[in-house]
């Protein structure tokens, strides 16, 4: 079966959600049940309906899309991303993956509307996933919405994550019912935070997922289409140092105990110690940091700050991290520094389906598609959904490598080159 998507259709659409952003000009924010959110879901959401779709949201707001044909009672193959971005992020991350499901579930609804016996074709149904608060944007931990589909989180969880303001998932998911009636209708206002809130991902046959790399990869390989065979995993910890707050210009220098001088040279560390694995791979980020009390002509009493671990094998995240956190302590001893280590969040290196990957292998090589079997640094919710179906993942190049940030970009001729390879996946998982 052949069925070719509206590349002009998908371009537009991407270029239309790239304007909903709280940041014009300085890159795309748009933060998970904000008022860029409901504009993004609102344009989507209308999309589906016209074309024929049904639509369930969930009480995290995970969405879940779903076409007037396919087999009663058949299992499904889903495709979809998020559409929440990090602060003055790239147009692209997430939001493409999305644009493309959604292209291809215009395109299916179109040709089965023009020919109805094509439906009898599929022996599954196709279903469209956006998937809530992918980023971590608002509560520091990345595929919120997810890990409450998938059972990693549950109903406690809604009170135990909270914003920076100190304000709980589940009091920002009630405060949406305070929305003008237009808006709140994009979300489920009535749901219950309470009971089981995971999905049926035993009625899932395949989960597709495509993104930008968000590396330089494909790029610097000339090469348009990636694979993924595994998607690393990720420890994170907090790291909290407490000296004396003191004047800063009647304090002599021997004599200080400088919480941020004393983190500077641990985030030095923390770089050299990563940069010492010997495969090259793993890497290791410190990338939010909070000082206080926050005063040029005050000596900084204490600290925070993040370390963040990613490899494709859990034991040498593990090591790494306990050898850096190990060092964090001895630095702190020596600098005279009180110091705390809170573990954060963490989730486990994947190894993506064999079937699915060397059906999309065979696939790109029959077209004459330039393509690379290849590593995901980055997490998505992909990994979540794994655990519980086949599922599989594409990647578009990206330009010089960049993303998260407003330089973040991929050449027109490969999002709609990655789309369609999606649509010819979608089509060989279903018939």
């Amino acid at each position: 079966m052949d069925m070719k998507i509206d590349g002009d259709r998908l371009l537009k659409t991407l270029d239309t959600l790239k304007t909903y952003t709280d940041t014009p000009g300085a890159g795309v924010t748009r933060f998970s049940y904000g008022r860029q959110d409901v504009r993004a879901r609102k344009y989507i959401l209308e999309r589906v309906k016209a074309a024929g779709c049904s639509v369930c949201i969930d009480p995290v707001q995970n969405i879940r899309i779903s076409p007037s044909f396919g087999p009663a009672g058949g299992k499904s193959v889903m495709a979809g991303s998020h559409i929440d971005s990090v602060r003055n992020g790239g147009w692209l991350d997430g939001i493409y993956g999305v644009c493309g499901a959604l292209e291809v579930m215009e395109t299916l609804s179109e040709a089965v509307a023009k020919d109805p016996s094509l439906k009898d074709r599929f022996t599954a149904n196709y279903e469209m996933v956006i998937f809530a608060e992918e980023e971590g944007s608002l509560f520091g931990s990345c595929m919120t919405g997810s890990k409450f589909i998938s059972g990693i989180y549950d109903e406690k969880d809604p009170d135990l994550l909270k914003n920076d303001e100190g304000l709980s998932m589940r009091q920002i998911l009630e405060g949406l019912k305070d929305l003008p009636e237009e808006d709140r209708q994009v979300y489920d206002t009535g749901g219950s935070l309470a009971g089981d809130l995971t999905w049926d991902l035993a009625s899932v046959r395949t989960m597709i997922e495509l993104h930008i790399e968000q590396g330089p990869v494909l790029d610097r390989e000339g090469l348009s289409l990636g694979i993924v065979d595994s998607i690393f995993g990720m420890r994170v910890v907090e790291v909290e140092f407490s000296g004396v707050g003191n004047h800063a210009g009647a304090t002599p220098m021997r004599e200080r105990r400088d919480a941020l001088t004393a983190a500077a040279s641990a985030i030095l560390l923390v770089e050299d110690m990563a940069k010492s694995d010997g495969e090259h791979r793993s890497v290791a980020t410190c990338g939010k940091i909070e000082v206080f009390p926050g005063c040029s002509n005050v000596i900084p009493e204490k600290v925070r700050f993040t370390v963040e671990v990613r490899d494709r094998d859990e034991k040498k995240i593990d090591d790494l991290m306990d050898r850096i956190i190990d060092r964090i302590h001895a630095l702190a001893q020596e600098r005279h520094i009180s110091c705390v280590v809170t573990e954060h969040s963490r989730s486990s290196p994947l190894h993506l389906s064999r079937r699915v990957i060397t059906s999309m292998e065979t696939r790109a090589r029959e077209a004459g598609i330039p393509f690379k079997v290849m590593d995901s640094g980055a997490v998505h919710d992909a990994c979540m959904i794994a655990r519980h179906c086949d599922t599989g993942m594409i990647f578009v190049p990206s330009i010089d490598g960049r993303s998260h940030v407003p330089q973040e970009d991929t050449h027109p001729r490969d999002l709609i080159a990655g789309a369609q390879f999606l649509m010819d996946t979608i089509l060989a998982e279903m018939s």
